[in-house]
């Protein structure tokens, strides 16, 4: 491979994808809510270089960008419309001017320097070599993922404290990397800095590592299936893991209809039945014991996830009353909390830490997270806002469903599985830092791209 500025930033995009679930470091301060993200240095960096190319490509015509824009410049509109309140806005040592700023500003990298940079970055390579060329960047990250799991697990599950020191910290030494473990909770997060967060970037590639039972023909091609399903279960993050099933279920579906891995699916459904059929018959009360301990942990009075589980309901349900105050335009982009704060139930608040320490806390800079990107965007951007967002979402399905029986299928299958993870992971969290999703849509823009030129 030459050694020229497009196949520079390639590279540079790829190490970023690589480094995605590396942030369990302290991070770098200055660059706010990006402060974790290992692979938000990367993409910088190929961001820069990007802007030293002659030109620069963005997909204008692509229907998903144009809502996307909408979508930004609402946003944007919103906020003007509630300059009344936004210039009387202070909360936790914070203007509601600067928070609008810091949030817009996030958003405007996320939503489009960093797509726009995978876009140009990756368009003129082969399609399939990307596919490819990503598809093994994501296992070999996959791979140490799981290295580091499988001790963390000895560690914190089997109680293998002595393995620590020899083997976990050895993780130290690899960037953006720093070991822990959780002895208390005796839940794991590999490379990541938290269970919800492993789930997360579990639920992301679930696609691509799905994919190989689709295109290899050997016995391996289920490991990185086995591999996300595996540690999406040890995680302990309930909704990222339900996420991970729907998605398999999903994916169970096409292959099931594909020639190359419908008689292996049907032999291992087979003897999954019995397994299963077998160890319900023996084992029937603790797994019974086991759902109902899941079942019982998205509840209020859940002796583990209580107080999580008030929070996270709690700032939910404040939401939605902001939203059902200013239904049109909302309160202006990232700047929820601020009516937020107001309309926290009693219940939620009542013997909960989080809220006195944190949320409510003027002495924590932190913002309370909102728990649901679908509330978010109605509580700051009204229902026009959500409208865009909708369209975003449903026009990404609507091209899956289109090029799932073309010559893009396999990435059509990629970005279908990944954006039924992304829709249900948006009802726990309300970030736009899900790199994989950006990917996905550079990876359209890419395709549409090829279409036009073709067809031109």
């Amino acid at each position: 491979m030459r050694l020229t500025l497009n196949n520079i930033i390639l590279c540079i995009i790829l190490i970023g994808i690589f480094f995605i679930p590396f942030n369990s470091w302290s991070g770098i301060g200055f660059l706010g809510e990006y402060y974790r993200d290992s692979c938000f240095l990367f993409f910088s960096f190929a961001f820069v270089l990007t802007l030293l190319k002659k030109r620069i490509k963005i997909p204008l015509n692509n229907l998903i960008f144009q809502f996307l824009i909408l979508f930004i410049l609402w946003s944007f509109l919103a906020t003007l419309l509630n300059a009344h309140n936004v210039l009387d806005y202070y909360f936790k040592q914070t203007t509601g001017v600067s928070r609008f700023i810091n949030q817009f500003g996030s958003l405007i990298i996320a939503s489009l320097i960093i797509p726009v940079t995978f876009f140009n970055g990756l368009k003129k390579t082969n399609i399939n070599n990307i596919f490819r060329l990503i598809r093994r960047v994501i296992l070999a990250s996959l791979i140490i993922v799981f290295i580091y799991s499988i001790i963390e697990i000895l560690i914190v599950k089997l109680n293998m404290i002595y393995l620590k020191k020899p083997l976990l910290n050895l993780f130290d030494y690899f960037p953006f990397t720093e070991a822990k473990t959780d002895m208390r909770l005796q839940r794991i997060s590999s490379v990541t800095f938290e269970p919800p967060a492993l789930g997360t970037y579990l639920l992301s590639i679930a696609g691509w590592m799905f994919s190989y039972v689709l295109t290899e023909k050997n016995k391996l091609k289920y490991l990185p299936l086995i591999i996300v399903l595996f540690l999406g279960f040890m995680s302990g993050s309930r909704a990222a893991f339900f996420a991970i099933i729907i998605q398999f279920l999903i994916a169970l579906v096409f292959f099931l209809k594909h020639k190359n891995s419908s008689k292996n699916i049907y032999k291992i459904l087979l003897g999954f039945s019995v397994i299963s059929l077998v160890s319900l018959a023996y084992f029937n009360k603790p797994i019974i014991e086991y759902v109902k301990k899941e079942i019982n942990s998205f509840k209020l009075d859940d002796s583990n996830h209580a107080l999580s589980n008030k929070s996270r309901f709690g700032i939910q349900q404040a939401m939605f009353r902001v939203f059902t105050e200013q239904p049109i335009s909302g309160t202006g982009y990232g700047l929820q909390a601020f009516e937020s704060r107001k309309k926290y139930p009693a219940w939620a608040k009542k013997n909960n830490w989080e809220f006195r320490l944190k949320y409510l806390n003027q002495n924590d800079k932190r913002f309370p997270p909102g728990y649901n990107m679908y509330l978010r965007i109605l509580s700051e951007t009204g229902t026009v806002g959500l409208l865009f967002f909708g369209l975003i979402i449903l026009q990404i399905f609507l091209w899956c469903y289109n090029n799932l029986k073309s010559e893009n299928s396999i990435l059509a299958f990629i970005i279908f599985i990944s954006m039924i993870g992304f829709s249900l992971n948006w009802l726990k969290m309300d970030s736009f830092r899900i790199y994989f999703f950006w990917l996905c849509l550079a990876l359209i823009w890419i395709i549409e791209l090829r279409k036009d030129v073709s067809n031109g």
